[in-house]
């Protein structure tokens, strides 16, 4: 009897921040006030959807599912926001920062990259050509808000996350190896 192909979750956001995260390994800044920044985050996320209008719908969960060799990846989460006009759709990713937002040129490239990947979900099961994404920063001390918008084709999002798992798999493929190696010894 074939045994069940053990099943890999990770949510989007793990993923990306374990791909693509760079910069300081110096976690000395985390903690203090890391429970008030969050309860803050939260606030900030829940009056921004509850300003959206009625073809506005928030906390989507999405879910990418892929079967390998030895095992099924299942990448899952929750689009902060997604709303459809019949023209076009556009996925909403929203971020709460204490950062002076007139000196931000862009989105946070790892925070784009998992609006990215809610977009090549959705865009994907729903056979959409074009998707946008809006990253939503909300200064937690003003609560000013700025927005970034960017039009994506759908193929070349599907080809960047597929790319993305790929690398995942990688790591996966080699702890699958060593557990298996490690059980046998």
């Amino acid at each position: 009897m074939e045994e069940k192909k053990k099943e890999i979750r990770i949510s989007v956001r793990n993923l990306v921040e374990f791909i693509l995260r760079s910069g300081d390994l110096d976690n000395s800044s985390g903690g203090f006030g890391e429970r008030d920044a969050m309860q803050a985050g939260t606030r900030v996320h829940q009056q921004i959807q509850k300003k959206r209008g009625a073809d506005y719908r928030a906390e989507v969960p999405l879910v990418h599912e892929k079967e390998y060799e030895h095992f099924i990846l299942r990448v899952e989460g929750r689009a902060d926001g997604m709303y459809e006009d019949g023209t076009t759709t556009v996925i909403e990713e929203i971020k709460g920062t204490y950062r002076d937002l007139e000196t931000m040129e862009g989105p946070v490239p790892v925070h784009l990259a998992q609006a990215k990947c809610y977009a090549a979900i959705y865009g994907s099961e729903q056979k959409l050509d074009v998707i946008s994404v809006q990253m939503t920063y909300c200064n937690l001390e003003t609560e000013e808000i700025r927005r970034f918008v960017q039009e994506f084709s759908v193929k070349e999002l599907k080809s960047w996350f597929d790319e993305l798992t790929e690398q995942y798999c990688k790591w996966c493929e080699m702890q699958v190896k060593w557990k298996t190696c490690r059980q046998e010894s």
